[in-house]
């Protein structure tokens, strides 16, 4: 029994170590080791036979991994399941060291042990759950930053669209009063007559394309959004290939910022300072293509937890939710490629 115990203990420390640094996702290992830990906790009497005769410098060795034990639950498990592990897990200790297997140590030592180990655990839950409240924080507080940035650059997109549509409307009116106040002959008025028509075409147009659930074209949005990453992610490089006036619904162009924006600061926050960072933004046809990229430290895509909100819920998610798609190109080391492509529907 004691060399299953301990074959079993190095196998989770080195599937620990392993997941850890090739693939960068342990938890599993993490919480294993003090499932495993109180297991034989409470199997301990199985180790040895009655008859054994212990020293009276004998100490179980389980005791040096408690420690170890009681700091990863405290860690790793829930915070309430945590502290309850840290209270447990030394008042099991006390049992097993009074009685004959533990060596039939003196209470009052046990307690002792018992103690600072009870002190070192709930040092380090309370340390973690501080961590984490302060990473929600700082979460919670660049949501606030990117649902900020996703309205103002709608308002930038809508005010870019309005001076186009005014632009428009000067020069179609500018141009149509120029002719007419030069036409003199039959020919002449018939050509302002026809610049006339084609004017208040072109307002109907523009104005019928106004009133489609609040739609911007490409350029405004593209135009809005590089403002807003030159603004609040100055590292970037923003480039604009192509652009054209389509049409992009309310819904698109709020997803497809959000998503950006959320793509932008996890390649800010987890690529390295010294890595290039960049975004590209395209037409292509009636649709479009973001590419948010970045030659840093990169991971694998398979392993992305499933809390990961940024990612599955305001890219993914929020994309697919407007009817695009989302492409996540990366390697540990080898940068990452996030790439969100959207079409209107035939």
């Amino acid at each position: 029994m004691f060399g299953i115990s301990v074959a079993l203990v190095v196998f989770l420390v080195v599937g620990f170590l392993i997941s850890h640094f090739a693939f960068r996702s342990s938890l599993f290992w993490f919480r294993s080791i003090p499932v495993l830990t109180l297991v034989l906790l409470a199997t301990w009497p199985l180790h040895y036979d009655a008859s054994t005769v212990f020293p009276d410098s004998f100490k179980p060795w389980i005791w040096w991994l408690l420690g170890i034990a009681a700091v990863a639950a405290g860690i790793s498990f829930r915070f309430w399941l945590g502290v309850v592990y840290i209270v447990v897990v030394p008042l099991g200790w006390i049992a097993l060291r009074v009685s004959p297997s533990g060596g039939s140590g003196e209470l009052l030592l046990a307690i002792q042990d018992s103690l600072h180990l009870f002190v070192l655990a709930a040092i380090a839950t309370v340390m973690a759950a501080a961590v984490r409240w302060q990473a929600a924080k700082t979460d919670f507080a660049n949501q606030d930053l990117i649902a900020s940035g996703v309205k103002s650059a709608q308002s930038q997109a809508v005010e870019l669209e309005q001076s186009r549509l005014d632009a428009l409307v000067h020069d179609s009116v500018l141009t149509t009063l120029l002719v007419a106040s030069k036409a003199q002959t039959p020919q002449e008025i018939s050509l302002a007559r026809v610049s006339a028509n084609e004017a208040l075409r072109k307002l109907d147009s523009d104005s019928a394309s106004a009133e489609i659930s609040s739609a911007i074209t490409q350029v405004s949005f593209f135009e809005a959004l590089r403002n807003r990453i030159r603004e609040v992610y100055p590292s970037f490089e923003v480039s604009l290939q192509q652009t054209n006036n389509s049409l992009l619904p309310e819904l698109v162009s709020e997803a497809l910022t959000e998503a950006t924006l959320q793509a932008v600061d996890n390649s800010t926050k987890h690529a390295g300072g010294a890595a290039r960072k960049s975004v590209s933004l395209q037409s292509q046809g009636k649709g479009l293509k973001i590419v948010v990229s970045d030659t840093g430290k990169g991971f694998r895509p398979s392993k992305i937890p499933k809390d990961r909100l940024g990612i599955q819920l305001s890219i993914i998610g929020r994309v697919k939710a407007a009817g695009g798609r989302v492409f996540i190109r990366s390697e540990p080391g080898k940068g990452t490629d996030v790439v969100l492509e959207w079409s209107p529907s035939v």
